[in-house]
């Protein structure tokens, strides 16, 4: 008896082991499946956003670390609307190249207390719109 019931442990096992990273997603799949119930709607897939040019996706990063820092000192209207330029520019690149570069116009004149964090932001600043122009340059866009 007890050799048989550890017979089948070592089959469900092995079985486990030969599945591999699989079955964590099947098992996901069938339990978020049970929860939302089969009459249920579905929710639309989210889209992942089309192929980004390299120098975009570097604009779009600079752009994260200085919401970040501009959070972090508490500027959160300025962190939101370099997440809302952030986004157009993730969409319609030209006119988010617009709306980023109005953004940087506003963010000129601030100012952080901590002379390093300022020294960081600034050169942060300086790379975002440096990406900016190469990506306005390669457009072909007349820079304003």
């Amino acid at each position: 008896m007890v050799v048989g019931a550890v017979a089948v442990v070592l089959v469900l096992i092995g079985a486990a082991v030969m599945i591999g990273p699989a079955l964590p997603r099947s098992l996901g799949f069938a339990r978020r499946r049970v929860q939302a119930g089969p009459g249920a709607p579905r929710r639309p897939a989210r889209n992942a956003p089309a192929e980004l040019h390299p120098t975009t996706v570097r604009a779009l990063s600079v752009t994260a670390r200085l919401m970040a820092m501009l959070k972090e000192h508490g500027m959160d209207r300025h962190a939101a609307a370099m997440r809302l330029a952030g986004k157009r520019l993730q969409t319609d690149e030209a006119s988010g190249i617009q709306a980023m570069r109005q953004v940087l116009r506003h963010l000129r004149g601030v100012r952080l207390d901590d002379d390093s964090d300022h020294r960081i932001f600034q050169g942060l600043v300086g790379q975002l719109q440096k990406a900016l122009d190469e990506r306005a340059e390669q457009l072909e866009l007349l820079p304003n």
